[in-house]
């Protein structure tokens, strides 16, 4: 029988401990890393989150845990968390594996936006909590930000994040990439590109039923796309004229990240 593997996902801030000691319990076939350096940072803050890179990948490595390093995500931007933990998590579940996020190894930002995106695709996300903080800078070299001297750790409870079906996902993804409104009609538009059966092409109907046709269209994206995400939150509608626009709200420029920002 092939059983799945053991994966975690751990932004990483100034913490060692947080990070590592998780695994005095958990078994992982592989780890990843996610922290940012960057020339935008002054020097000494990227040479101390290197310094924490290291010391955390090395304590993983001798664990026998393969060790994935970034380095490159904006873990200030929690959209950009969001994103990425999302994408890891639905590459690993779909492979089959038992997916973790670490929401304790990084800033509160930080770790809101991957544990959002790990609940909102079913991963285990878990908090480590802290004994204590350094009173030196060679306990702080030691043990980071924290100090954990027994694992102190709680697997925290799923909420239900409502997700928009296939539709819904398709629109708030294309108005956040696009960045700025659509129209109803450019959505309509969009969805029959993507073979959506529900609506038909406009442009294969003859003169005569075209008309008829595009008011089904407009129907059927009012009740069952726009309706839904209006409802939730997600888009806002605005007439001009003769034309409706749709934008997307905050909130449904953060679910369209948790998705990973894809369709």
């Amino acid at each position: 029988m092939d059983f799945g593997e053991n994966v975690h996902i751990i932004p990483l801030g100034f913490e060692i401990d947080r990070a590592v000691k998780p695994f005095e319990r958990f078994k992982a076939n592989r780890v990843y890393l996610l922290t940012t350096l960057s020339s935008d940072y002054p020097k000494e803050m990227n040479r101390k989150q290197e310094y924490y890179n290291k010391a955390v990948e090395n304590a993983l490595k001798e664990k026998g845990i393969d060790v994935y390093l970034e380095t490159t995500i904006d873990i200030f931007d929690i959209l950009k968390v969001m994103k990425r933990v999302a994408e890891l998590v639905r590459l690993e579940k779909s492979k089959g594996n038992d997916v973790y996020v670490n929401m304790s190894a990084a800033g509160k930002l930080t770790s809101l936006g991957a544990s959002l995106a790990g609940m909102a695709h079913n991963a285990k996300v878990y908090y480590v909590s802290a004994d204590g903080y350094p009173s030196t800078a060679e306990e702080e070299n030691l043990h980071g930000l924290s100090v954990c001297d027994k694992l102190n750790l709680k697997l925290i409870q799923n909420f239900q994040i409502s997700l928009p079906d296939v539709m819904g996902r398709i629109v708030l993804v294309n108005l956040c990439l696009k960045g700025k409104h659509m129209r109803t009609d450019e959505i309509v538009k969009l969805l029959v590109s993507k073979k959506i059966e529900l609506f038909e092409d406009e442009g294969k109907i003859e003169q005569g039923k075209r008309r008829k046709a595009q008011q089904k269209n407009l129907v059927n994206l009012n009740k069952a796309v726009l309706s839904k995400l209006e409802k939730n939150g997600y888009i806002t509608r605005e007439k001009l004229g003769r034309l409706n626009y749709i934008d997307v709200t905050e909130s449904g420029r953060y679910i369209a990240h948790i998705l990973g920002l894809k369709e």
